[in-house]
């Protein structure tokens, strides 16, 4: 049975209408989710992330893309669980984001069970 995650701040990066309010839909209620359509609008939001544990990032967004979100983001919230998301995977991207340190890398599409059991496999080896 997946493990369920409760209590977290998740930030989500994604273009994608959809998949944003799906992401918010299914972790909300039990967790603080914030949305946002491009790496721009999360950069002028972050003085509220102090206490986010997860961000999940789109790799396709408009402007900068989610690992260059990814690299400003990470020495300022260096506590949190990064999780990249995409709909196109190479093995050259693989290696990348396991190089930089990123935590995930998921294929779209995914079952959010998956994910959100993924997030729990992260938090409690952090913990």
């Amino acid at each position: 049975m997946p493990r369920q995650i409760k209590e977290q701040h998740i930030v989500i990066v994604e273009d994608d209408l959809y998949i944003s309010q799906s992401l918010n839909d299914f972790f909300s209620g039990r967790n603080t989710v914030q949305v946002f359509a491009s790496a721009e609008e999360a950069l002028a939001a972050e003085t509220g992330f102090k206490d986010v544990t997860v961000f999940i990032l789109d790799y396709k967004l408009p402007g900068k893309d989610g690992i260059e979100l990814f690299k400003h983001l990470r020495d300022k919230f260096a506590q949190a669980k990064y999780i990249l998301i995409t709909g196109e995977m190479s093995y050259e991207m693989a290696e990348s984001t396991r190089n930089l340190g990123l935590d995930a890398l998921i294929l779209k599409p995914f079952d959010f069970m998956i994910l959100e059991d993924n997030i729990a496999g992260l938090l409690s080896a952090a913990a």
